[in-house]
């Protein structure tokens, strides 16, 4: 069995749907996808994405990212979206949990960033006078949103009888961001991850984690976990970027590219 990853699909967007479009409909029925968050804020969009692109493997895993949790224009808090988001993934047959697929589990890792991430303290604070999270997002009282959605994965930390690829969709590790000299938004360090994501990463004995949030493709082993970032573009080389291997049963150790599939 083999495991392919994408992640911020951004399916409010045309083009981006027509780039979904192009997965053949029978070339992926033995395959599982891992798709680490950001489809869309509207969880219409969410569901049909989803669930048309569950119809083309065997198993689809996802995690919401920031955009899912988006509230604008409903009474409902981003804690109550975020489950909402689960049970429409459930009733089209997308997991959001644990599961073994062929010789490997799939571990999902809820997660939101932490400003803490920010480590050598170099993230522009007045560039986040735009970032939407901070007027679409509503949280309830009580803890933190990394802290809250760390907390749920805590009965999922465990070792596991075979390898794990697990993934969330903020970065786990500060050395995934390039440094901020070289980043149109300097604000990102600040928005981008937690460090804790990667404390759990290791807990379950991830052979390979797969993340999203940065638009900034990223394929490298660090401290013997393969880091994969495939966000869903289109390549600029025409032979395409779409769908990143990121696991076989056939060959584990194997390093795959992106495939236009």
């Amino acid at each position: 069995m083999r495991i392919f990853a994408v992640s911020d699909l951004h399916a409010d967007f045309r083009e981006n749907r027509r780039l979904l479009e192009r997965i053949p409909a029978g070339e992926h029925r033995g395959d599982v996808l891992i798709v680490a968050g950001d489809v869309a804020d509207s969880l219409q969009v969410v569901t049909d994405v989803l669930g048309g692109l569950r119809e083309r493997f065997a198993e689809l895993f996802f995690v919401p990212g920031n955009h899912e949790l988006w509230v604008r224009g409903e009474p409902r808090d981003s804690v109550e979206k975020f489950h909402a988001v689960l049970a429409a993934c459930r009733g089209v047959g997308v997991r959001t949990a644990p599961a073994r697929v062929g010789g490997a589990w799939v571990v999902p890792l809820f997660s939101w960033y932490d400003a803490a991430f920010d480590v050598l303290g170099e993230g522009d604070h007045e560039s986040l006078e735009a970032w939407s999270d901070r007027y679409f997002c509503r949280w309830p009282p009580g803890p933190s949103p990394a802290d809250r959605f760390l907390g749920m994965n805590a009965r999922h930390l465990r070792a596991y009888d075979a390898p794990v690829v697990s993934f969330s969709h903020f970065v786990p590790r500060t050395e995934l961001l390039p440094p901020v000299r070289w980043l149109r938004f300097k604000g990102l360090p600040l928005v981008a991850g937690s460090v804790d994501i990667d404390a759990q990463v290791r807990r379950v004995g991830a052979a390979v984690h797969v993340y999203g949030h940065t638009h900034i493709p990223d394929d490298r082993v660090v401290d013997g976990v393969r880091y994969v970032q495939n966000h869903l573009r289109a390549s600029g080389s025409g032979d395409g970027g779409l769908l990143t291997q990121v696991w076989s049963d056939e060959s584990p150790g194997e390093h795959r590219g992106p495939l236009f599939c």
